[in-house]
């Protein structure tokens, strides 16, 4: 396999080819289906390359069609529109996402074991199409919450797609009190908005501020009657420990696993939050050969974590 980078110069011939395709609104759609059936030739090399190129340019949203693409090593296959310039950006050129493979693989086995799965912080869905698809002939409720209006109108538009009218989706988040809050976005990033204008900050100076519904602890318990075995998914941005504090009720009468994003700076309130529901918890991290316990929070592969409750011992 040929490994030399491409040269300077047909870097900076791509991407002007690439722009210039992009601007005649009417030929890029065209342009990214050739280019599409084009890039399996490819070396994996230049494939890479092709899609940084790609990547770099900004693509009128109706080029931008659907993709069925294969979630982690075993599947399943969904559908779903690619974003410009996010991880999902990927699926134009490939049939695979490389984008949480070991998170994908390792829920493979277990998702059938719930009765209810939560998932809150669902972004444009991917994870919520997955758990559709996989639990579509099956009593199980999935539930998912997104806040940002851009995400959660692609979060709605992805379960479409696959035909998933068994998830309920919520424009909302998941907090302390039923109440309107500010959220954050930052400029250009879909999948960076949080509760924590600190957090935003981080990815863009121009952050954008809106109010948006957020419902407490009592109101996701009302979706929960009957769950017997719950899974439940945080990724909100820096706001996991916030969440978690908020639904000690749910932890402590449901003890769900959970599976959640672990940034570094945020292992130890999320440590504390979980202290208060009086659940003893193990933690693991996900590694691509399976989960890897741990006796602290700390994801070691990406950026994900398992915490499952300590099974009670009979007396």
């Amino acid at each position: 396999m040929n490994t030399d980078p491409a040269p300077v110069w047909l870097v900076k011939a791509a991407s002007v080819w690439h722009r210039l395709m992009a601007a005649l609104s009417p030929l890029a759609w065209l342009y990214l289906q050739v280019v599409t059936l084009v890039a399996p030739l490819l070396s994996t090399k230049r494939r890479q390359q092709l899609l940084n190129s790609l990547s770099t340019t900004s693509w009128p949203a109706a080029s931008l069609c659907a993709r069925r693409v294969k979630l982690g090593a075993k599947g399943p296959v969904i559908r779903f529109t690619p974003h410009e310039r996010e991880f999902d950006f990927a699926a134009v050129l490939r049939g695979t996402l490389d984008y949480e493979r070991e998170v994908f693989d390792f829920l493979e086995g277990r998702l059938s074991s719930y009765d209810v799965v939560v998932e809150i912080g669902a972004n444009v869905g991917v994870f919520t199409c997955m758990f559709g698809e996989k639990l579509r002939n099956t009593a199980t409720k999935i539930y998912a919450f997104e806040p940002a209006p851009k995400a959660y109108g692609r979060l709605v538009e992805n379960l479409r797609l696959n035909g998933l009218e068994q998830v309920n989706a919520f424009n909302a988040a998941v907090g302390s009190e039923t109440s309107f809050q500010m959220f954050f976005e930052p400029q250009g990033c879909l999948t960076n908005g949080s509760l924590l204008a600190g957090f935003a900050g981080k990815f863009s100076e121009a952050v954008r501020s809106r109010p948006v519904l957020v419902v407490d602890a009592a109101m996701l318990r009302f979706l929960l009657d009957g769950c017997r075995h719950m899974l439940l998914k945080i990724d909100v941005e820096g706001y996991e420990a916030n969440v978690l504090e908020s639904l000690a009720p749910v932890l402590a009468s449901h003890r769900p696993d959970i599976l959640l994003e672990v940034l570094p700076e945020y292992a130890a309130g999320i440590e504390a939050a979980l202290a208060k529901s009086l659940v003893a918890y193990s933690y693991h991290a996900i590694t691509p050969e399976g989960l890897l316990r741990q006796d602290g929070l700390r994801a070691v592969h990406g950026r994900d974590c398992f915490i499952c409750p300590v099974k009670e011992s009979k007396s």
